[in-house]
């Protein structure tokens, strides 16, 4: 068995709040690319997938290593975490210009390592979130983890792709208030984790 349906729901949820960045990335560049649309769409989806696949897979680790440690005070953990990422967001959305500086020419491949590698830190301490807390299942064996990092990736991929070839149709796309989402998607299940937790 791999995931159960609410864990699965949970993970897409997260799944969708961390292709956030990527996918205003995707968005940004799709907007101001000229040439080799595709393919400089494909690599950087293909990118960004691949490090929020791959960028929890470490923060489980480390999250299963301290969980003794932390046992009694892992919900508080894990709200904290899921507060502050979902707080980073609120506030990018609504005390930032907006504007991000996006190359006009395909990127090149210590470009496309830099945003895989920007866009999903935060999948890293949504790995040790994992490992912590009852969010993901703390028991999750290799198949689950795995079935779990590779719905993220997925689910980044899909994003950054379809908002790539969709930025010159939706240009006028509100753009704080799907950052505003993701932050309160963070946010609320951090407080749910604490909730069936505690």
């Amino acid at each position: 068995m791999l995931l159960p349906f609410m864990n699965l729901l949970e993970i897409s949820l997260v799944g969708l709040a961390l292709a956030v960045d990527a996918t205003l990335y995707a968005f940004s560049y799709g907007l101001v690319l000229r040439q080799q649309r595709r393919r400089a769409a494909l690599q950087l989806a293909l990118t960004v997938g691949l490090y929020q696949m791959l960028m929890p897979l470490p923060g489980y680790w480390g999250g299963s290593a301290v969980r003794e440690l932390v046992a009694a005070w892992a919900p508080w953990v894990v709200l904290l975490v899921f507060s502050t990422l979902g707080g980073h967001i609120l506030m990018q959305a609504w005390c930032s210009s907006g504007e991000e500086t996006v190359s006009g020419t395909p990127l090149g491949f210590a470009a496309l390592m830099g945003v895989g590698v920007a866009t999903s830190i935060d999948a890293l301490a949504v790995g040790a979130c994992m490992a912590l807390g009852d969010f993901g299942g703390a028991a999750m064996e290799a198949p689950q983890l795995l079935a779990a990092c590779a719905l993220i990736g997925g689910i980044t991929f899909i994003c950054a792709l379809l908002a790539f070839h969709s930025a010159r149709l939706l240009h006028r796309l509100p753009v704080r208030w799907l950052e505003t989402i993701a932050g309160l998607i963070l946010i609320g299940l951090g407080v749910q984790n604490l909730w069936t937790s505690v």
